[in-house]
C-alpha cells in the first residue's frame, strides 16, 4: 500500500472534515424542520405571501363572515384563530362542509381561492 505524503494527508483529512460538517449540517437542518413541523411542500401555506392573504380575507368576507364573524372569533361559527389542523383538513371542511353544521364550499370555491383562503387563516393570531 502507497504511503501518503503529509501534505496530501492533510488534504485528504480536511475534505473529509469538511464532507461530514456539510452532511452534519445537512441533517440537522431535515430534522429541525421536520420537528418544528415546518414542510417544504408548496402547497402548504406556513409561509403567506400578503397577496394571497388578502385575496384570502376578500373570500372570507363574503362566504364565511356571516357565521364566522368579520373578526373570525365565532359568531354561530367556531373561532378560527390559531388553528391546529394542517392545510389537508381545513381544505376538506371548506370543501366537503361539516353536516348539519358548515355548508360545503367545494362547487362555489375554486382551488386558487381555497389556497387563498387557508393562507388568510393561517394569518389569524390571538
Amino acid at each position: 500500500m502507497k504511503k501518503l505524503s503529509e501534505g496530501r494527508a492533510f488534504g485528504v483529512a480536511f475534505l473529509v472534515s469538511w464532507v461530514s460538517l456539510l452532511t452534519i449540517l445537512g441533517v440537522a437542518f431535515v430534522l429541525g424542520n421536520v420537528l418544528s413541523g415546518k414542510q417544504s411542500r408548496v402547497t402548504e401555506s406556513r409561509y403567506v405571501n400578503g397577496e394571497v392573504a388578502s385575496h384570502g380575507r376578500r373570500i372570507f368576507v363574503r362566504h364565511c363572515a356571516e357565521c364566522h364573524g368579520y373578526d373570525a372569533r365565532g359568531d354561530e361559527g367556531s373561532d378560527l384563530h390559531n388553528l391546529r389542523a394542517g392545510d389537508a383538513l381545513i381544505r376538506q371542511v371548506i370543501t366537503g362542509g361539516i353536516k348539519g353544521v358548515m355548508p360545503a364550499y367545494g362547487k362555489v370555491l375554486n382551488d386558487a381561492d381555497v389556497r387563498a383562503l387557508t393562507s388568510y387563516l393561517r394569518t389569524l393570531r390571538r
